[in-house]
């Protein structure tokens, strides 16, 4: 049997650094040394909250609940639409993300982690990955506020603030100016979503440490 090429990730992009507690008693890089040599568990970490056990267990883990995404080079689209996890109220955090059928498995089983409630408004980009919708520009304010509009996202919450991923970034503000929302550029990898959320992630209690 052939073997299949896997797509990027974007898992060298996370940078676990940026969200180490400054009370640690050790480095980020020497406790990533610990864990990937299996020298320590993350529950010898006594510096670090339950959640921030959980969240960077999350990432050190990640092959055991990631699918697995080939290499494909042509659009893999899914329905543009408003998804309702872990039952959001008005409240509920807004993640965007593009109609792509690979980049949507991998942000649900991130998700499929936590019990965090949230909306997935899932922009139109024409099946692309997102990284790939930036360089076609399919993702942009223009498909963006459309999403926002025939969704019904605003009659759901109260609030007008939303996380765009990471690779969008440089249109930020145009986001912002086309939706009249507050937009907030998310990680470039999914996998640290957990992480950047900080508290509003939400964990059960039987996944803590390694998920």
């Amino acid at each position: 049997m052939d073997n299949i090429v896997g797509a990027d990730l974007y898992l060298d992009q996370v940078d676990l650094g940026r969200y180490w507690p400054e009370n640690a008693s050790v480095s980020c890089e020497d406790f990533l040394v610990q864990m990937r040599e299996g020298k320590a568990n993350i529950e010898d970490y006594s510096f670090l909250t339950p959640r921030q056990m959980n969240a960077f267990g999350l990432v050190l883990d990640a092959e055991r609940y990631l699918p697995s995404v080939p290499l494909i080079t042509v659009p893999q689209p899914i329905e543009a639409e408003l998804l309702s996890v872990n039952r959001p109220d008005e409240d509920a955090l807004v993640i965007v993300s593009g109609n792509n059928k690979f980049t949507f498995e991998v942000l649900a089983a991130v998700w499929s982690q936590g019990l965090t409630p949230a909306y997935f408004l899932l922009v139109d980009c024409s099946g692309s990955t997102v990284d790939m919708a930036m360089v076609y520009a399919d993702f942009t304010p223009e498909r963006l506020w459309h999403a926002v509009e025939t969704s019904g996202l605003e009659r759901k919450v109260k609030h007008r603030r939303m996380i765009v991923p990471g690779f969008t970034s440089s249109l930020v503000d145009d986001f912002a100016k086309a939706t009249n929302w507050q937009v907030e550029a998310g990680p470039t990898c999914i996998i640290e979503l957990p992480l950047f959320l900080g508290n509003h992630w939400i964990f059960s209690k039987s996944s803590e440490g390694h998920g």
